[in-house]
């Protein structure tokens, strides 16, 4: 294996036809993660695969005593999720990105879906946040509007989920990306109910994200030390950027 190379090793054979694929990436809010997580949880989805590469962090995740890769792919029926228990460096998420693209390609996946945060400063007033949908396809944002979930007009978007739109739109690969309102720098289980909740108007989940605001105090007690780091990495990214707009548009 190469300094920069990512290996997606299938440790079942994963059976599918033209499947959403789901990615739960650290970012903004740990909106991606924590939704991602209730998900594989709700629907008890099986590990199918997982991610590595000499350039991400030396760590293993021991869950019932047994270690195991932090980033996995889960499966149920006709759908797949990408999950990652880690903070991601600077440095992988280009090899990442692109590893998850072709991968999807290969699968011939009919939606790669991007659930994530945008930081807001009122958060702490906002009930219930709003959810934010872009795509590189003109048939997908039109179903946002007829689904009413608002689109985003203008702006920057940085991290992994912006270089998987990137690669996805060289590749011509449906990506969909799903923002919600989030706390920049604190877990915010609310903001994963709310994208959870519009991307089963996509998809058919029938996910209750009840159970998941009942346990909101102890993610975000759980998941502080995966918030700090990524933070950091997303500051050495240039995450700040996303709240500018672009030259042409000012």
């Amino acid at each position: 294996m190469s300094l920069e190379e990512i290996s997606i090793i299938e440790t079942t054979d994963i059976k599918v036809e033209n499947p959403v694929i789901i990615c739960g990436l650290p970012d903004v809010g740990l909106v991606g993660v924590i939704a991602v997580s209730h998900i594989i949880k709700s629907l008890d989805m099986e590990e199918v695969a997982y991610i590595d590469s000499e350039i991400f962090p030396p760590i293993v995740v021991f869950h019932r005593g047994t270690p195991t890769y932090p980033l996995r792919i889960y499966q149920k029926r006709n759908m797949l999720a990408i999950f990652s228990e880690i903070a991601l460096t600077p440095e992988s998420i280009h090899p990442l990105a692109k590893s998850i693209v072709n991968w999807s390609k290969e699968k011939k996946t009919s939606m790669l879906v991007s659930l994530g945060g945008v930081g807001v400063p009122n958060r702490l007033d906002i009930e219930i946040p709003k959810v934010y949908g872009a795509s590189n396809m003109e048939y997908i944002r039109d179903n946002l509007k007829k689904m009413e979930i608002l689109i985003m007009e203008e702006g920057f978007l940085v991290g992994p989920y912006a270089l998987i739109a990137k690669y996805s739109l060289q590749e011509r690969i449906p990506n969909l990306v799903l923002l919600a309102e989030s706390y920049p720098n604190y877990p915010d289980p609310g903001a994963a109910a709310s994208v959870i909740t519009a991307l089963n108007k996509f998809v058919t989940l029938n996910v209750d994200v009840k159970s998941l605001m009942d346990r909101s105090e102890e993610i975000r007690l759980s998941a502080r030390e995966l918030m700090r780091k990524t933070a950091e990495n997303l500051k050495k990214m240039g995450k700040s950027q996303e709240y500018e707009l672009p030259l042409m548009y000012v």
